[in-house]
C-alpha cells in the first residue's frame, strides 16, 4: 500500500510533464512569449480578484448544503475551510489532496466525519453538475465545428459518463434496504440522502443551483481575460463553449491537478474554433498558475488565522492522512 501510494504521484507527475512536453513542442514557442506584456500581467491582477470571489461562491454554497443537515458554521469559517481546500489542491504536491484537508478541518471544527465527508461531497456534485451543464449547452455547437467526429464522440462520452455518475449517485436511494444496510452500501446510501435533502429544499436550493454555475463563469471569465490580453479577439461566449470542456477533461484523475490534460483540451478546443495554438496554452498555463497563487493566498490566510500559524499547514497534513473513525474530535 505504501508503494503504491508513493508510486501514484509520480505516474501522475509522468503523465503531467509528458503532455505538457509535447504540447509545447508543437508550439511556437516564441510567438508564445511575444505575447507576454503588460495587458498579461493586468489581467493576472484581475484573475487574482475574481478567484477569490470565487472561493466566497464556494464557502457559500458549502453553507448552505451545511444548512439542510441543521449544521450552522459562521462564513468567515466556511471560507478558510475553502481555502485550505485550494491550497491542498494547487499549491502542495501531496497525495492529501485538498478535500481530504477540507473533511479534516470540518471534523475539527466539530462537523461530525460522516458529514464533513458527505456535504463536501455533495457540494462537489452540483459544482460537477453545473460544469456538465455547460458542457452540454455549449457541445452540438463544437460537433458541429469538429472536423474530426472523434472529438465530439469523446466529449460526448465525457459528458455521459458524469451523467452516468450523477444518476447513479441519485438512484441510491432507492436501494432495497436488504441492499442499503449492508455495512459497505450504507455510507453512499447515506450520501444520497444528502443531495436529496438539498434538492428537496426550497430554501437552499435556487441559490445552490445558481452557486454551482458561478465558479465556472469565473473560470470562462479569468480565462477570456487572459485570451483578450495575450491579442486574441477571442468573444467570451467562444471561451465558453471550449474552456468548460477542458475542466471536464482535466478532472479524469490521470495528472497532477489536471496539468498537460487541461492544456491539450484547450489547445484542441481553440483550433476547433480558430483560435491559435500558442495562445490557447499561454491562457490554460496562466490560468494554472492564477490557481497556484490563489492556493499559496489561501493557505497563508487559513493559517494565519490559526493559532499555530504557518505549522498549522504541516500539522494539516499530517492529521488528513490519518483521520480517526470517531465522529467528534477529541
Amino acid at each position: 500500500m505504501k508503494a503504491r501510494a508513493a508510486i501514484l504521484p509520480l505516474l501522475k507527475a509522468g503523465v503531467s510533464l509528458g503532455l505538457l512536453g509535447v504540447i509545447l513542442a508543437s508550439v511556437d514557442l516564441r510567438a508564445l512569449w511575444a505575447r507576454l506584456d503588460a495587458d498579461v500581467a493586468l489581467a493576472g491582477g484581475a484573475a487574482l480578484l475574481l478567484l477569490q470571489v470565487q472561493a466566497v461562491g464556494a464557502a457559500a454554497r458549502w453553507r448552505l448544503v451545511l444548512s439542510v443537515h441543521e449544521q450552522v458554521l459562521p462564513f468567515t469559517v466556511t471560507w478558510r475551510n475553502v481555502l485550505l481546500g485550494l491550497f491542498g489542491n494547487q499549491a502542495m504536491p501531496s497525495t492529501i489532496g485538498g478535500d481530504a484537508l477540507r473533511v479534516w478541518n470540518g471534523w475539527r471544527l466539530g462537523l461530525p466525519l460522516g458529514l464533513a465527508t458527505r456535504s463536501l461531497i455533495v457540494d462537489r456534485v452540483f459544482s460537477f453538475l453545473g460544469l456538465i451543464l455547460l458542457c452540454v449547452l455549449g457541445l452540438p455547437v463544437l460537433a458541429a465545428s469538429a472536423d474530426d467526429p472523434l472529438v465530439a464522440r469523446g466529449l460526448l462520452t465525457l459528458v455521459l459518463g458524469g451523467l452516468g455518475c450523477l444518476l447513479v449517485l441519485l438512484g441510491l436511494r432507492w436501494l432495497p434496504s436488504a441492499l442499503a444496510d449492508r455495512a459497505a452500501v450504507r455510507p453512499l446510501v447515506a450520501l444520497s440522502g444528502s443531495a436529496w435533502r438539498v434538492l428537496s429544499s426550497r430554501r437552499a436550493l435556487p441559490p445552490v443551483l445558481g452557486l454551482m454555475l458561478l465558479p465556472h463563469l469565473i473560470d470562462i471569465t479569468v480565462v477570456w481575460l487572459y485570451a483578450l490580453a495575450l491579442g486574441t479577439d477571442a468573444a467570451w461566449t467562444t471561451i465558453a463553449l471550449v474552456f468548460p470542456p477542458a475542466i471536464l477533461t482535466a478532472a479524469v484523475p490521470v495528472s497532477v491537478a489536471g496539468w498537460g490534460l487541461r492544456e491539450g483540451a484547450l489547445v484542441l478546443g481553440f483550433g476547433i474554433v480558430g483560435l491559435p495554438a500558442d495562445a490557447a496554452l499561454a491562457c490554460s498555463l496562466l490560468y494554472g498558475a492564477s490557481a497556484v497563487v490563489t492556493g499559496l493566498i489561501g493557505g497563508g490566510v487559513w493559517a494565519l488565522g490559526d493559532a499555530d500559524g504557518l505549522a498549522a499547514l504541516r500539522r494539516a497534513r499530517t492529521e488528513a492522512a490519518h483521520l480517526p473513525t470517531h465522529d467528534r474530535p477529541p
